[in-house]
């Protein structure tokens, strides 16, 4: 922040604010576009974040064939950067609430003030509560559709025989 404190005061000549032509909060936090309405902004912020999550499964998922380990950074990336790049314009992706609440909280102190939990029609709690709905709707979908149906392997369900066995004896 001090490395950009010069620049930013001199673009608002001195006047922190949400929105407006020289709105600066939107460089920490995400803010939806003038277009999209709450809803659509809940609703952009849900399905990104249901398609990161159901992502993230199929790419560590060591009982449904999980990407090479050396592979799955660099996997995670390039989902992460595609729903980015494929849904950020609406929103600004927070897709995680650590992404935007600590940013937000800290420009609230920093100077923007309470504006950015009033603003835009208190946006504040879709990029906080539309990723936990929607990581909690993207592992339902995910153990419905996948993970209920893969069979253990041969080698741990001879494992779990022999345990029981040792433990009857």
């Amino acid at each position: 922040f001090p490395l950009l404190l010069d620049a930013i005061y001199h673009y608002t000549n001195g006047n922190l604010t949400v929105s407006g032509p020289t709105a600066t909060a939107m460089i920490f936090s995400t803010y939806p576009a003038p277009n999209v309405s709450l809803q659509g902004a809940f609703f952009t912020e849900f399905t990104a974040t249901v398609m990161m999550i159901l992502g993230v499964l199929v790419i560590h998922d060591e009982k449904n064939n999980a990407a090479i380990k050396a592979a799955q950074p660099m996997l995670s990336g390039m989902l992460v950067l595609g729903i980015g790049l494929g849904m950020g314009l609406n929103t600004g992706y927070a897709i995680n609430p650590s992404r935007d609440l600590p940013p937000r909280i800290f420009t609230a102190i920093a100077g923007w003030g309470t504006a950015v939990f009033t603003g835009e029609h208190s946006w504040w709690w879709v990029p906080v509560a539309a990723p936990i709905l929607g990581c909690l709707f993207g592992v339902f979908i995910y153990k419905l559709c996948i993970d209920f149906h893969n069979q253990p392997d041969h080698h741990e369900t001879e494992h779990v025989k022999e345990q029981a066995g040792m433990e009857t004896s």
